[in-house]
């Protein structure tokens, strides 16, 4: 595939612009009349290749709008849906290259630029001033490293069609004991069949609760042992029995090589 480079926005032109999107709405400015395409200041990676045109970044909208709006405005689990849609169709319609997806200006343009109005959906101005959360809107540009759409694009990424295995998706609170620990965040294998085991949790209680405890348990795994060298049977029956023990069943017992100890 030919990526279409993305415009970046650098940190003062992020802070300016999100400046600029607080007052407007203060001003009672409809959300969608701070959509830009143009005069953004923002430019792409000097390093060369094909640049994403106006009619490009309007094509990517209104097709990632489109199954945005698939999304039923009364459906249940509402936010996390649209999430999980949003993730699956920045994946999908824009594909960012790997030195987009992992420069930090990329997902401020398409956040302050390109989607204000989905991010103001999900993450609309709080307090007297109208403050909107820098973290949600830039990202790690001045924050946390939790941009809106960068979010959603890495879980769908990450994850991907495991996802839409149940009815009930995953939400925000599931995806942030799953996600960001470090020790597992490199095994992709392993996240997966534990969001598959969370989305199968049919129990008494809260699966979110059930999703802390769970993730919490095989965390404590990875310091003695380096699971990386399992494979996906293995690493399925890990899983399978560190839920089981929570729900108090028993899983039939498998022969298993010993788990290599981490340096080994």
């Amino acid at each position: 595939m030919t990526y279409k480079l993305i415009p970046r926005l650098t940190t003062p032109q992020a802070m300016a612009r999100l400046e600029d999107i607080r007052r407007s709405l203060q001003a009672s400015v409809d959300i969608l009349d701070l959509v830009q395409f143009t005069d953004t200041g923002a430019a792409p990676n000097a390093t060369g290749g094909p640049t994403a045109s106006t009619d490009d970044l309007r094509r990517w909208r209104d097709d990632v709008r489109e199954r945005l709006d698939q999304v039923p405005s009364d459906a249940g689990n509402r936010n996390d849906r649209r999430s999980l849609a949003l993730g699956r169709a920045l994946a999908e319609v824009i594909d960012p290259s790997r030195s987009d997806a992992a420069h930090d200006g990329t997902w401020s343009f398409l956040s302050l630029c390109l989607f204000p109005d989905v991010v103001f959906d999900r993450w609309p101005p709080s307090g007297r001033d109208g403050a909107l959360p820098e973290d949600r809107w830039i990202g790690a540009q001045l924050g946390r490293d939790r941009n809106y759409l960068k979010v959603t694009w890495r879980r769908w990424t990450t994850l991907g069609s495991v996802l839409l295995e149940h009815g009930k998706p995953l939400g925000e609170d599931e995806f942030v004991a799953l996600m960001e620990r470090s020790s597992l965040a490199r095994n992709t294998r392993l996240l997966r069949l534990i969001a598959s085991e969370i989305l199968r949790f049919d129990g008494e209680g809260a699966r979110s609760e059930f999703t802390r405890q769970l993730v919490k348990n095989i965390t404590k795994l990875t310091g003695p042992r380096d699971l990386e060298f399992l494979d996906e049977e293995e690493l399925r029956h890990l899983v399978m029995t560190a839920a089981a023990e929570l729900r108090e069943l028993r899983v039939p017992r498998r022969a298993s090589r010993a788990l290599p100890a981490t340096g080994n």
